[in-house]
């Protein structure tokens, strides 16, 4: 099933993707957008154009599993999507999914390849979501 991972963050969000046999995944383009509205325009439209049948989004819980700020968000901007893809007769689904050390997990593959943080900031979001998508595909 083609999948969309979404790593929700304050001002970037990081995105990736699986084809629909769930073989492959890759990094998309890290959203710059900070306001919510302009966010949820931004994943419709990508949703549409990749058909998208399943969404992942990211929910940072604290590490004993305690709601965090950025989950709050993170659950706020799903049930925005989920309502806004309902509207459009989207038939797919929307889930949040435990993404606890995906930043961690993705600045650590950084290092291992000898990019430095500084040099990724364009693409970290991005990974942290392919992390977590892969993380999702696994445990299904």
């Amino acid at each position: 099933m083609k999948t969309l991972a979404i790593d929700p963050g304050k001002a970037r969000t990081g995105l990736a993707a699986c084809d629909e046999l769930e073989l492959t995944t890759r990094l998309l383009p890290v959203l710059e957008k900070s306001q919510e509205q302009a966010l949820v325009e931004a994943l419709l439209s990508l949703i549409e154009k990749e058909g998208f049948e399943r969404v992942i989004v990211g929910n940072p819980l604290h590490m004993d599993g305690a709601i965090s700020l950025g989950s709050q968000r993170a659950q706020k901007l799903a049930e925005r999507l989920k309502k806004a893809l309902l509207q459009k007769k989207w038939s797919g689904s929307v889930l949040l999914y435990d993404e606890r050390l995906t930043s961690f997990e993705a600045e650590t593959r950084l290092r291992e390849k000898g990019i430095s943080k500084k040099k990724a900031k364009g693409f970290l979001d991005s990974l942290a979501a392919l992390v977590l998508l892969e993380d999702y595909l696994k445990n299904q």
